[in-house]
């Protein structure tokens, strides 16, 4: 992959052209053909995923003939249609949506590893220069000849810029507004789909495969497909302090709260009863020590877990799609596992700590407790400072202090996660179709 625009340099005079990513640009062919091409292929392993394993009820919408189709009709379509390694995309758009159409799918990095891996390629150098967003980074997809966007004028959500990598192979127009404008000629309406009459009073920004453009969150906008092309977009999502603090509290539930079932009965002398508050706090899954502490340091050590998963994945907000669903350490999900090799993805780090008698792993955005052995830090340290080690050089290694079905069920997590690389990877019954 050439990525020789993607430099550090490249990248400052990028932020120098947009004015501290205040103004919206076009950058014309800053990668080749062959970048074109894998995230092409990203782009279908992404539909490959939604598609095959009917999965369209978040972030997937589809549009047909200027209208778009409920959840229901997007499966009754695509039910008997999967997508292969051989059709091209907009082959096989054409055959099962018709001559006119328009798909936006949300979360690409969860569904493509391929789109993951090689957009933050590209970004990592801007990450040097300008840090990660507190909210990380996430893709969407623009796919089709569907004409005008079907959201009509509108501006994005707050503190989310936007950079899209086109590939082509039609060019796509977008039309801006300066807020004052928009606001004297259109009124300020969202998802105006009033488009004509206002377009003398936008500026226009064309663009092809292998341009990049660049727009800030609070720009109104809309973007034309006359012919069939395809965008990835990637947003940095800098949110608001609520919004962030609104993630903060989501995170204590996601990473803290067990999902006890058990019913709680009514209670005798309800205000001064405590059973209740017991039970709350029981169902917290913290040691005492955190639980004790003043209520900052919980808050700080909750900011703290949020931001090591989101390093753990690279900056991606959406953990990928694992394998299987939670690893059974007495099934064989990956068979012949003990005859492959391993390797580290070079741009997503395993991390790990020592908690009392526990190791806490943060691999891929997951935040996963298994207990505490010192050879399973060595594991991840071998893994991570090596292209490629074999399963069975590491089970030979510790043969004598640790039993090969931990370091196997340790892998098998690890694999299931998107934490580490099998080559030539075998699976039984995966989710992923």
């Amino acid at each position: 992959m050439q990525t020789k625009n993607f430099t550090r340099d490249w990248w400052l005079s990028f932020i120098e052209k947009n004015l501290s990513f205040s103004e919206t640009q076009v950058y014309k062919d800053v990668f080749s053909g062959d970048l074109v091409e894998i995230l092409n292929e990203g782009v279908r392993e992404m539909l490959r995923s939604r598609i095959n394993r009917l999965d369209i009820s978040s972030g997937f919408r589809l549009y047909i003939d200027d209208r778009e189709l409920s959840d229901s009709e997007i499966r009754a379509i695509i039910k008997d249609h999967k997508l292969d390694n051989q059709e091209s995309i907009e082959s096989y758009c054409e055959r099962v949506f018709g001559p006119k159409f328009g798909i936006i799918t949300n979360y690409g990095e969860k569904h493509s590893e391929i789109l993951a891996e090689h957009i933050l390629k590209t970004i990592q150098p801007l990450f040097d220069i300008i840090g990660i967003p507190p909210w990380g980074l996430e893709l969407t997809t623009f796919i089709g000849n569907y004409g005008w966007t079907p959201l009509g004028i509108h501006t994005d959500n707050r503190g989310e810029n936007v950079l899209h990598y086109h590939l082509g192979p039609g060019r796509k127009q977008m039309y801006v507004w300066d807020e004052e404008i928009y606001k004297k000629e259109g009124k300020g309406i969202s998802n105006n789909k009033n488009v004509q009459p206002l377009l003398p009073h936008a500026d226009k920004f064309d663009f092809g495969a292998g341009d990049l453009y660049y727009m800030p969150w609070n720009k109104h906008h809309v973007g034309h497909s006359g012919d069939f092309s395809i965008g990835v977009t990637l947003w940095f999502n800098n949110p608001t302090r609520y919004d962030f603090s609104k993630l903060m509290i989501e995170t204590i539930q996601n990473l803290f709260l067990k999902n006890d079932q058990s019913i709680i009965e009514s209670q005798l002398d309800y205000i001064n009863n405590e059973n209740t508050f017991s039970d709350f706090i029981n169902t917290l899954n913290v040691d005492q020590q955190t639980l004790k502490a003043p209520l900052e340091d919980f808050l700080k050590h909750t900011y703290n877990e949020y931001k090591k998963c989101l390093t753990s994945n690279g900056g991606w907000q959406n953990i990928p799609l694992s394998y299987h669903g939670k690893i059974d350490s007495t099934k064989d999900y990956f068979p012949n596992l003990e005859t492959k090799t391993i390797s580290a993805n070079s741009i997503y780090k395993i991390n790990s700590e020592k908690v009392g008698d526990r190791i806490t792993i943060y691999v891929r955005g997951t935040r996963l407790s298994f207990k505490y052995f010192p050879e399973l830090e060595e594991i991840i340290e071998l893994i991570n400072g090596n292209s490629n080690i074999e399963v069975s050089s590491i089970i030979n290694r510790y043969k004598e202090s640790l039993p090969k079905e931990v370091i196997l069920y340790f892998l098998k997590v690890l694999i299931n996660n998107k934490g580490i690389k099998v080559e030539k990877l075998e699976l039984l019954n995966p989710l992923l179709c």
